[in-house]
């Protein structure tokens, strides 16, 4: 058997081992793509301050084809 199909036989074994509820709806919703993230008022706080820096521009951003340069001459180097 290939490295995928034991992962899933493992997986299953694991999942039919489970008797956590809490385990099991977390699975489920993994399984359907419904798990929502939940973030705190102090992680939303944040973000917005994250995000009022970058408009300010008081943070350094790039472009997307910066990055890349960058990265390519980071791992030539």
């Amino acid at each position: 058997m290939g490295k995928l199909t034991d992962k899933r036989i493992e997986l299953a074994r694991r999942v039919l081992d489970t008797v956590d509820a809490r385990k099991l709806a977390l699975v489920e919703e993994a399984l359907d793509g419904s798990a929502e993230q939940a973030f705190t008022p102090a992680q939303i706080k944040e973000f917005k301050a994250i995000r009022d820096r970058i408009r300010s521009g008081s943070v350094p951003t790039w472009s997307l084809q910066e990055v890349k340069r960058r990265a390519k001459k980071h791992v030539a180097a």
